[in-house]
């Protein structure tokens, strides 16, 4: 079984050594702007998990096509919502991780540093 969630600390290295990375925030368009939570120094796809349940593709046709084999990370506030869009993402056949404990531990983990 394909472990589901990755870590703060394992996120951090997976930055720096995988060049084939997609992170997507799963929060509402609204919120995903509005908030001062956010992950610096890697691009950031917002891709609302309610669209993407809605929809029969997750992505548009460029970012399916751009980022078919890459490793894609979802994120939200507290990783919740970031599980549910990375089953969907396995089952639409991505490889797609959530971020454990979302946005809210990632700060945390930085501020700790």
């Amino acid at each position: 079984m394909q472990k589901e969630t990755i870590s703060c600390s394992t996120f951090r290295k997976t930055i720096q050594e995988e060049s084939n990375l997609l992170l997507v925030d799963v929060r509402d368009e609204e919120k995903f702007l509005q908030e001062s939570l956010h992950i610096e120094g890697i691009e950031t796809k917002n891709a609302p998990y309610v669209h993407m349940k809605e929809q029969d593709q997750p992505f548009d046709e460029k970012t399916s096509h751009t980022f078919r084999d890459a490793t894609i990370i979802t994120v939200c506030t507290t990783g919740n919502k970031a599980q549910k869009a990375a089953a969907l993402l396995r089952e639409k056949g991505y490889r797609a991780l959530a971020l454990e404990g979302g946005l809210t531990a990632w700060n945390d983990l930085k501020e700790n540093r």
